[in-house]
């Protein structure tokens, strides 16, 4: 089976045939996703047939299982998941939960991105230290050195940020 990473949520719906407007958990701008791309919104499976960028944080989408706006209007606030080889390639921005299992290095230290916890306000990287786990604002994090291939985000975090 794919591997399926969190990618949105189905933030409202627009027109009469259920069109999905979708806030992207990305780092970049939004890109639209390909027809035929096959996405989770909840428990159902959705084929894309049409997608288009709306702004730098929201694409829209139709879908062949969608055909009216109350169908489109169920999955409201429905976490949206796709496989991670239709969105972790070149010209994709980054899904923010590709980076649980990376490692954060900061000076003499490494540690362990155990999850990504989104909301649109602060998403934060829980981080196991040495102690116990801790939150780094992804915003801090995406300020350091991202090497994909490594699964590394090398940054120098603020000192007693371990404590918090």
């Amino acid at each position: 089976m794919k591997k399926m990473v969190d990618y949105g949520y189905i933030e409202r719906t627009h027109g009469l045939k259920g069109r999905l407007i979708i806030r992207l958990f990305v780092l970049g701008p939004a890109v639209p996703l390909e027809a035929g791309t096959v996405l989770v919104a909840g428990d159902r499976k959705l084929t894309v047939t049409r997608s288009r960028k709306r702004d730098n944080q929201r694409i829209t989408l139709d879908c062949s299982e969608l055909r009216s706006v109350e169908e489109a209007d169920a999955l409201r606030g429905a976490s949206v998941s796709v496989a991670e080889s239709s969105v972790l390639r070149d010209g994709f921005p980054v899904p923010v939960y590709s980076f649980e299992g990376f490692t954060i290095c900061s000076g003499e230290k490494s540690y362990s991105i155990r999850k990504v916890e989104f909301n649109s306000s602060n998403p934060q990287l829980i981080v196991q230290g040495e102690d116990s786990s801790f939150p780094v604002p992804v915003n801090m994090a995406m300020s350091g050195e991202i090497n994909m291939e490594k699964r590394t985000i090398t940054l120098q975090l603020p000192e007693g940020m371990e404590e918090l």
